[in-house]
């Protein structure tokens, strides 16, 4: 015998948690289903554990973008910050926008969720997964569980998350709910995460962490730039500017990265020639690397006049003609990296792509194809740049669902 409900959440993450206290604190009568053995468990490691919740800045998405920004003009910063002043979670904004949780914990956030939860009597059912969704015709849906076990409710909200990050609980479980609905799924690949390059060009690297500019080309094209800390790794680079680069080498082909590694100090005019020429004269005994010495670490300098084709064995500064130190501040400025790909999606942060947007409403999140059907978060194709654009969405398209959900036969409760 199955149980009947006002509205079941599947999903509990951030979005399926947002839309389950928002609908049970409106009275309705709420069931969270969860595949795993614990809310959150993304939500928790998210911002490296600090649980960056939403950014004050300009909206950066992608994929389905417009429909993203109208679903946060829905539900915008204010109505996200009182949602979670009422739950105790006081925020504090630093650099670039990002809002934290004063306490810079992300268990603070899931704490209050989970609170939320609690206080108003919804039900939680971890370890449970939900395999099929079948609309009954008049009387609402039926959702049946791995395990045989199921439940009719008047609304159900899709908040099964995307496939990014298994360890962390990414699945495509949910893609295989919508999808033998009718649902169009726009293929899925991993967003923000780590570029792998041509091994040759980072060799000695892995483990540096420099400041620059990252401009993403395919062949003389240049299709984004991003700027910020750039970490090499083993096989090529990371860093929330690489990451934020990712995207474009999956959907657009990007097939060259050009790092610009020189310092602000020295990025005006011909300052960085001076600079070099200077020191060319100081240190007209050395080999050519230290021209770059204390501008970038030294094996990098070390890269940078290799990648220049400079001899680096026997070859000392004073050997240099002059098309070799611009050589030099060419290679500084445009310190290139083939690309060879991207990692998977398991170690991506979020995913893009996903189920097309255009079949939802963005004033309720409501599907326009079956009525009483929601879906929220990253399961949609919406993803956004670091610095809380994400969880942002994810909140926003959440707590909306939450309120619109029909408690049954197409009714929704007066709201609180």
């Amino acid at each position: 015998m199955s149980e009947k409900w006002e509205v079941a959440v599947i999903g509990g993450g951030a979005s399926g948690m947002a839309a389950a206290v928002r609908s049970s604190e409106l009275g309705k009568k709420t069931i969270l289903l969860e595949r795993g053995a614990m809310l959150g468990k993304k939500l928790s490691a998210t911002g490296n554990g600090r649980c960056n919740l939403m950014n004050t800045g300009k909206q950066q998405y992608y994929g389905d973008a417009a429909f993203a920004q109208k679903v946060l003009s829905r539900c915008d910063l204010a109505k996200q910050k009182a949602f979670w002043h009422r739950y105790g979670v006081l925020l504090k904004e630093e650099s670039q926008g990002r809002v934290y949780p004063v306490t810079m914990q992300a268990s603070t956030v899931v704490d209050a969720l989970k609170t939320g939860l609690r206080l108003n009597s919804a039900e939680v059912r971890l370890n449970t997964e939900i395999v099929a969704v079948t609309p009954i015709s008049g009387t609402g849906w039926l959702l049946t569980a791995g395990d045989g076990s199921r439940f009719r409710a008047g609304s159900v909200i899709v908040a099964a998350g995307g496939a990014a990050a298994g360890k962390l609980g990414g699945t495509d479980a949910g893609y295989k709910l919508l999808e033998p609905l009718g649902y169009k799924l726009n293929p899925i690949f991993p967003s923000l995460c780590a570029i792998k390059t041509d091994r040759r060009s980072i060799s000695g690297l892995s483990g540096l962490r420099v400041f620059g500019t990252v401009a993403v080309f395919r062949n003389s094209l240049e299709l984004h730039r991003e700027t910020g800390e750039i970490l090499f790794t083993d096989d090529g680079v990371s860093g929330i500017c690489i990451m934020q680069c990712a995207r474009f080498v999956q959907c657009e082909g990007a097939d060259r990265l050009a790092l610009n590694l020189v310092p602000t100090e020295l990025a005006e005019g011909e300052r960085l020639m001076e600079e070099l020429r200077y020191r060319g004269e100081r240190f007209a005994d050395e080999s050519p690397s230290a021209l770059l010495s204390g501008i970038v670490p030294k094996k990098l300098a070390y890269a940078v006049c290799k990648q220049a084709g400079l001899p680096m064995r026997g070859e000392q500064i004073r050997d240099l003609r002059r098309e070799d130190y611009r050589r030099i501040a060419d290679c500084m400025s445009h310190y290139d990296l083939q690309v060879a790909g991207t990692r998977g999606i398991e170690d991506a942060q979020v995913t893009a792509g996903g189920v097309s947007c255009e079949a939802f409403d963005p004033e309720t999140m409501e599907s326009r194809l079956h009525p009483g059907l929601y879906a929220t978060g990253e399961i949609l194709n919406v993803d956004g740049d670091c610095g809380g654009f994400n969880l942002m969405f994810a909140f926003g398209s959440g707590l909306i669902a939450g309120e619109h959900a029909r408690q049954k036969d197409g009714q929704e409760r007066n709201e609180q």
